[in-house]
């Protein structure tokens, strides 16, 4: 026999075991029941205003156009209503020239804190090709709404 010893092979050291995920990891991410609200019967409603004959989509944004309406959607003095910020307003025209959804971002108020404007936000339905923001339909030819020029700018 010889001297020789058998030298034993070196083994693998074992795969590092991964930590089993933890439940948080694995469960997909879902929404609450409670996000969940029905439409006008939460903190947001669906409105809907007919804009008089001659007005452009312009003036429809100055929030001083909606000083007079602003009252039902912004809070009370009892606070027993909250400013209805979110909520969608569906726009009409009374001639039939354009449509619009507006969403409600902030309601403005003066050095008194009374509510004196809506600040607002064009939501759709069409989209303006040039830029890619939403803008309201031109209900005569379909396409998105573009405020016809004002007269100085024909001359």
């Amino acid at each position: 026999m010889s001297d020789v010893a058998a030298v034993a092979k070196p083994t693998k050291s074992p795969a590092p075991v991964k930590p089993a995920q933890t439940l948080r990891e694995v469960k997909p991410k879902t929404f609450s029941p409670s996000t969940l609200k029905p439409l006008g019967y939460g903190d947001t409603e669906i409105m809907t205003i007919t804009v008089p004959t001659g007005w452009t989509f312009e003036d429809v944004m100055k929030p001083v156009a909606w000083s007079s309406v602003v009252g039902p959607i912004s809070a009370n003095a009892s606070k027993t209503q909250i400013d209805r910020v979110g909520s969608r307003i569906l726009l009409d025209t009374a001639d039939n020239t354009f449509i619009a959804e507006l969403r409600i971002n902030r309601i403005l108020r003066d050095n008194m804190t009374n509510p004196c404007g809506v600040e607002l936000m064009c939501i759709g339905p069409s989209v303006d090709l040039k830029t890619g923001k939403p803008c309201p339909l031109n209900l005569k030819t379909g396409l998105p709404w573009v405020d016809p020029a004002p007269a100085e700018e024909k001359k």
